[in-house]
């Protein structure tokens, strides 16, 4: 069957949640998995089986933080990950929230063994090489309320293997 052929990827959701006061929330894992150290990362986890990507979103934002904010899940990138380290391609689906009041308080799950409230400027000095690029187009599709696509971290326009188009002309 030809659908048994086709490749498998792994898919994940992120949250991006900052607070009125323009901090960005970002948790520490407990503990270091294949191919990475234990550094900070925005709240996210993989997809269960038949979850879509808000609802993966949602679901780990709660389990990992305790919160469970209303309102839309606003995307914000779709990253493609190439496989490595053992891993198949991940597909990973950021979304953001509107600001919460400044002090919300923030519950771990035993995935993460604290928890920081930082300006987007303090961030980066905590963050590992390969998570650079990714934070700071997030910080840019946040900034300029769009939605943007990356290949590995890294802006889709820009990557090597992508072809850049002209923009259409309009038909007159």
């Amino acid at each position: 069957m030809f659908a048994a052929s086709l490749p498998r990827h792994v898919v994940s959701a992120t949250v991006l949640v900052t607070d009125t006061d323009g901090h960005v929330l970002m948790l520490h894992q407990a503990r270091p998995y294949p191919g990475h150290p234990p550094w900070w990362q925005l709240p996210a986890g993989l997809a269960d089986p038949g979850e879509t990507p808000p609802a993966t979103a949602r679901r780990e934002l709660a389990e990992e933080t305790g919160l469970h904010p209303g309102g839309v899940l606003r995307p914000l990138a779709v990253d493609y990950r190439t496989a490595a380290d053992g891993w198949p391609p991940v597909i990973d689906f950021a979304f953001t929230i509107d600001a919460l009041p400044a002090g919300t308080p923030v519950h771990l799950s035993a995935e993460h063994d604290a928890f920081a409230w930082r300006t987007w400027e303090q961030w980066p000095q905590f963050l590992q090489s390969e998570q650079q690029a990714w934070f700071a187009a997030l910080r840019a599709a946040h900034r300029l309320d769009r939605t943007v696509v990356l290949i590995d971290g890294h802006d889709a326009e820009s990557a090597s293997d992508v072809p850049v188009l002209p923009p259409a002309r309009p038909n007159t």
